[in-house]
């Protein structure tokens, strides 16, 4: 039986460089990327240089895979760029990705965040509405009513991935725990927020949970994090335990914050219930203290 095709967007980011390599087992795998080519070979992929503000090129593209599946996780992550290009992006992509999908009749797999969520309230379920204040955050809201529109109006099938601060360890990858780990180890002052929360999850299991979803029949929004809210600052703490950094370091370079007291507005809770997902998924979603506890982050990760 002929495998069936799948085509991530960003595929040379994070998350995506993540999902190529755990779906290539079971899927036939094309990915894309705009500025940055694949850094690592993986062997079966084809690899397509495409910009999703370009909606011919976003169709022409579609037409030529024809993928059962797309995975859209190309975006611009906060101070990416200004707020034109982050709704160009952000915004514009999805709409461009979910018409042509629609076109060809592929599953969508929308990956979303929790930080559209202005974070008064925290443990949002799937039903609550967007609230953002921030510019990334109304971006993200843009992206996805421009999905429920292709929902709606063209009949497209949908997930929409709703994630929180993905992490991992990756060097010049990961972000959200590489530079916390490394600018301490250099003497530099950190300062970590001990009243924002989240709920990371770790990349591997975050993308074993969007391949799992390509293959089901569910549609709709779907909270998508790891099991344990933590604030920023606690976060950051376990990852410089984690890492060895002595703790007389920490004690001199980590500096516990207030977001509420930041220049700029932040969401302060924007923690997740992902009680739908667990239920519905196999993969597990751990919370960071099982994930470092265990030697596969390192094996798999390093």
């Amino acid at each position: 039986m002929a495998r069936r095709r799948m085509l991530v967007t960003g595929g040379s980011g994070y998350l995506g460089d993540w999902i190529v390599r755990l779906a290539r087992d079971d899927w036939d795998v094309s990915a894309t990327y705009r500025t940055h080519p694949p850094t690592s070979a993986v062997p079966g992929v084809a690899w397509y240089r495409l910009d999703v503000r370009d909606e011919a090129a976003v169709r022409a593209l579609l037409q030529k895979v024809r993928p059962a599946a797309l995975v859209h996780t190309a975006a611009l992550n906060p101070g990416m760029g200004p707020v034109d290009d982050l709704d160009a992006v952000n915004v514009g992509g999805p709409r461009h990705v979910s018409r042509a999908a629609a076109a060809v009749g592929a599953r969508l797999i929308h990956v979303s965040t929790d930080v559209l969520f202005d974070g008064t309230q925290g443990n949002y379920a799937e039903a609550e509405a967007p609230s953002p204040v921030t510019p990334y955050g109304r971006s993200k809201a843009g992206a996805e009513e421009a999905v429920q529109n292709a929902v709606a109006q063209m009949d497209v099938e949908a997930v929409i991935v709703r994630t929180s601060l993905i992490y991992g360890w990756r060097p010049r990858r990961d972000r959200q725990s590489r530079w916390v780990v490394d600018d301490v180890k250099a003497g530099k002052r950190v300062r970590l927020f001990t009243d924002e929360y989240r709920c990371p999850v770790w990349v591997e299991s975050l993308a074993a949970a969007v391949v799992e979803l390509a293959g089901m029949a569910y549609t709709g929004v779907l909270h998508v994090a790891g099991a344990q809210a933590l604030s920023r600052y606690d976060f950051g703490l376990r990852l410089l335990r984690f890492y060895g950094v002595a703790p007389d370091a920490i004690a001199a370079h980590v500096v516990p914050s207030l977001a509420a007291e930041a220049e700029h507005i932040r969401p302060l809770d924007c923690t997740l219930d992902c009680f739908r997902a667990r239920s519905l998924l196999e993969t597990p979603l751990p919370g960071v203290d099982v994930v470092l506890g265990g030697r596969s982050f390192l094996e798999k990760t390093g």
